[in-house]
């Protein structure tokens, strides 16, 4: 099993595709003798069994499972019958196994990409269950600060993100292009890139503490506002990951909400493409910086 650091936790993961894993956690890999907080395994099976127990929960081909031994797993069954999809877990997220049927032949998604997406929800609810959450957002560090951009798929966060980079150069680093982690370490948020970035390979194992969040919206003009705590909850709410299958990560990310609202401004910014836009985010939030 790989030791990787993500988001300054701990982590043992065991890869079915070694060499995809080896380039893609490499940034992540830690050689230090922490106990690890989450083992984590992805393994593709010839053949997949509905496991035994009492299902408590079901949404749509997913169904949810207490077993005997007092784990549970999230079945997920193609329309003809067979378990393709398995994740079993224990009460807190740190023992996870995710079991993929060697035959699901799905037309658009190959086994890398079931591991590298399964093993990213896995790594949220564990997060969860520690008091972090993941924010789909495209996110960067500036002159120490960190800042996220959300906003709903396909409408410009990372666009936004690459402007800093042509208006500020090597001054920008872009953490994670999609799935940032937040943490807080003695009340104080921090911005974590963790491997896992959607699209794009766009992450680095850095740490910086979050000054603000920016929803985006796209309009001619560039106008930003600071939102008040419906509007923020609003916006964070459905930003935030999280999961459908188990109440339990749900709760702690309402917890999380609420630390953010407390400890981070929140502004909606509406913007054209342009560094003008990248100039009127930094002199509301960053007023005292000189940028020339």
């Amino acid at each position: 099993m790989m030791k990787l650091s993500v988001a300054g936790i701990p982590i043992r993961i065991e890869s079915a595709h070694p060499e995809w894993a080896a380039e893609r956690y490499a940034a992540y890999v830690r050689d230090d003798d922490r106990p690890s907080q989450m083992d984590l395994r992805f393994i593709i099976d010839e053949e997949i069994a509905f496991p035994e127990g009492a299902v408590i929960e079901q949404y749509r081909a997913c169904s949810v499972i207490e077993m005997p031994d007092g784990r549970f797993c999230r079945c997920v069954q193609r329309p003809d019958g067979p378990v393709f999809l398995n994740m079993i877990y224990n009460k807190d997220f740190s023992q996870v196994e995710i079991h993929l049927w060697r035959h699901h032949n799905h037309p658009q998604i190959d086994d890398i990409s079931w591991e590298y997406s399964q093993t990213g929800f896995s790594f949220q609810d564990r997060l969860a269950m520690l008091g972090g959450g993941v924010l789909h957002s495209s996110s960067l560090a500036w002159r120490g600060n960190g800042v996220a951009f959300s906003a709903n798929s396909g409408t410009g966060k990372s666009t936004h993100v690459g402007l800093w980079s042509e208006r500020f150069g090597d001054e920008v680093t872009v953490i994670n292009d999609d799935k940032p982690a937040i943490i807080f370490k003695e009340d104080q948020p921090y911005l974590c890139g963790t491997p896992w970035s959607g699209k794009t390979a766009l992450n680095v194992n850095e740490q910086v503490p979050l000054k603000a969040i920016v929803f985006i919206e796209r309009g001619t003009e560039n106008a930003i506002r600071r939102l008040d705590t419906m509007e923020s909850y609003y916006n964070l709410s459905s930003q935030i990951a999280r999961p459908f299958y188990d109440t339990r990560p749900g709760v702690k990310l309402l917890d999380f909400t609420e630390r953010l609202l407390e400890t981070v401004p929140i502004y909606s910014l509406t913007c054209n493409i342009s560094t003008e836009a990248v100039e009127t985010v930094v002199k509301e939030i960053f007023p005292q910086e000189d940028i020339g």
